[in-house]
């Protein structure tokens, strides 16, 4: 299917017409996003970016259906990193934008996908912002587990943890989440820290690292003495 619609894409390159549209919303209203928006609430943290403002927009657009529409954009972001016909596709300004509004249609009626998240995935293109969707789905994302009260929970360690390090790291780093916040946990490795390990949650970092510990002690003797 997929590789169908990129097959068809890859043919046209006319010039794009030119496409105005209302400053606000950023989208255009249909019979069904016309709802939703004016029965929607903005997320719950701000992000001021081109891309913020049509996550916001998609946002207060699904609000009513927001796990479908999330999970709808996790699609299309797994689409574009596995897929690099798919990704040049989106990301090509040359290609003719009903071109692309029609391939977005194809996939979408396949995929039963949302229908804020087809008229968004048309609205990017007309405002030739399509090559913006991969960080808008991430922002949207953020938006998304803020409301759901989700702290994504990034530790890096020299070498991989254990099941039983892995369960003590979850339950020292569930005390300092805020109450009623669920954890998602991303385990990796980084043998450049040596040893320790380096925690990132929501914007706190804890660098606990054998290799900072090393910076800081060289950094100290290497100060001028008082």
């Amino acid at each position: 299917m997929l590789r169908n619609v990129m097959r068809s894409l890859g043919s046209v390159a006319r010039p794009a017409r030119k496409v105005i549209l209302p400053p606000s919303p950023a989208f255009r209203a249909g019979p069904v996003m016309s709802a939703r928006f004016f029965a929607s609430k903005k997320p719950k943290m701000e992000d001021g970016t081109l891309e913020g403002r049509y996550a916001t927009a998609l946002f207060m657009a699904s609000s009513d259906n927001l796990d479908k529409v999330y999970n709808d954009l996790v699609g299309f972001r797994s689409m574009l990193l596995e897929s690099k016909e798919f990704k040049l596709a989106v990301e090509t300004p040359g290609i003719d934008p009903e071109s692309k509004v029609k391939a977005f249609d194809a996939i979408c009626q396949k995929a039963g996908t949302d229908a804020a998240v087809a008229n968004f995935l048309k609205v990017l293109v007309e405002n030739k912002r399509a090559h913006l969707l991969g960080r808008t789905i991430d922002i949207f994302e953020n938006f998304y587990r803020a409301e759901k009260g989700l702290v994504l929970c990034k530790v890096s360690s020299a070498e991989p943890l254990s099941s039983a390090q892995q369960g003590q790291v979850k339950a020292a780093m569930t005390q300092r989440a805020e109450k009623g916040a669920t954890l998602i946990m991303e385990y990796n490795t980084n043998p450049a820290l040596l040893g320790g390990l380096v925690v990132k949650m929501g914007e706190v970092v804890l660098d606990n690292s054998v290799s900072t510990r090393l910076e800081r002690l060289q950094t100290q003797l290497l100060a001028p003495v008082a």
